[in-house]
């Protein structure tokens, strides 16, 4: 069972969808580029979505290279190894950042933000990591941020590669300007989609004539125009996510957003009454990721022996923490046997049960199998 931060499980028919082989520009390859940005604008609220063969950290790049200029000042946050990667996008654009920083673990107030924006009013951009993964925490104010950001004025850019579906997010409502997130996280798909959803104030601000092309957001919509991509695309992984995304419609995202929210709150709970040592706390803990100290060592690597993978740290926490995903399909029946397994390997008793709302709607539960 993988319980990483991705790629995740997922459904039976996604699995079969990606063995599709056809020619990208045939009409029914277009077909398949109409509908899944259609559903992805519905699922995003956004006014495009461009649709990427690469990974989560290519729609990042593209949406960093799209959307700010060299020389641009740009303001980043980072408070976790993802955050630091966006802050490298940046750079390499050849922007000018001004990065504040926290230790990871820690998180940004609301407050802070306005404190930087005003220390900083030539700056025309904010760049974020919404959900992450290194820590366990996440940005849950995206809202409030974004209208403390928009009401001055500036751009705001988000890396949601792992928040995307687990967290409400509206792109047009919110007046964000583009979000990143990539197929293999709360998507539910295989890896080899990126995705960057656009408001229509995002799109005003694409840059054109500046960049590679591979990156250029531009490029890609203008062939999305056509219901084609601009080169050779992950032919079977665009269909997968396309069912990927025709579940995550018959499901509902709005109970997506809860059941991730229900399975995170409960095993948090757990683990708390057991002595795991939690990054995070109320006001900013992971929907997708938990990152945790064991009360024991070895523990990844116990977890194994019940057929159970989860992922070790990054960076600076590098063999000191465990990270459990909890994103995409995940439900009521994984997170039992998660448990299941811990309370076995503690030699204690866990009389709890996950919520309801931390289950599957039965046509999907059909799909995914715990074994």
């Amino acid at each position: 069972m993988l319980l990483i931060p991705g790629p995740v499980e997922v459904p039976k028919s996604v699995k079969e969808a990606a063995t599709l082989v056809i020619n990208h520009r045939s009409e029914k390859f277009r077909e398949i580029v109409a509908n899944l940005e259609e559903l992805m604008r519905e699922h995003f609220s956004a006014e495009r979505v461009a649709l990427l063969t690469g990974s989560g950290t290519l729609a990042v790049e593209s949406m960093v290279f799209s959307l700010v200029k060299r020389e641009e000042k740009v303001l980043t946050f980072p408070y976790g190894e993802f955050g630091k990667r966006l802050l490298d996008s940046l750079k390499r654009r050849g922007a000018k950042v001004v990065s504040y920083e926290k230790p990871i673990g820690q998180s940004f107030e609301t407050d802070e933000i306005k404190k930087a924006i005003e220390e900083n009013k030539d700056a025309t951009t904010v760049a974020i990591v919404h959900n992450e993964t290194s820590a366990g925490i996440a940005f849950r104010n995206l809202e409030e941020i974004s209208r403390i950001v928009k009401g001055k004025g500036l751009k705001l850019i988000v890396d949601s590669v792992s928040g995307f579906a687990a967290y409400k997010l509206l792109v047009n409502e919110w007046k964000i300007d583009a979000v990143a997130t990539g197929s293999q996280k709360a998507l539910a798909s295989l890896p080899g989609v990126g995705f960057v959803g656009l408001s229509k104030e995002g799109i005003d601000e694409l840059v054109v004539n500046d960049l590679p092309s591979y990156l250029d957001i531009s490029l890609h919509l203008r062939f999305q125009d056509k219901h084609e991509t601009p080169f050779t695309p992950a032919v079977g992984i665009f269909n997968a996510s396309l069912r990927a995304a025709e579940l995550l419609k018959m499901e509902g995202i709005e109970n997506r957003w809860k059941r991730h929210e229900a399975c995170a709150r409960f095993l948090r709970a757990v683990l708390s009454k057991l002595s795991f040592s939690l990054f995070g706390n109320e006001s900013n803990f992971s929907n997708t990721v938990i990152a945790t100290v064991p009360p024991i060592p070895g523990f990844k690597n116990k977890l194994k022996e019940f057929g159970i993978e989860v992922a070790g740290g990054m960076g600076e926490l590098k063999d000191k923490i465990i990270r459990i995903g909890i994103l995409g399909v995940v439900d009521d029946r994984a997170i039992s046997k998660l448990v299941n397994a811990i309370s076995k390997i503690l030699d204690v008793s866990i009389p709890y049960s996950p919520p309801n709302e931390c289950k599957l709607p039965d046509f999907l539960r059909n799909e995914v199998e715990w074994s």
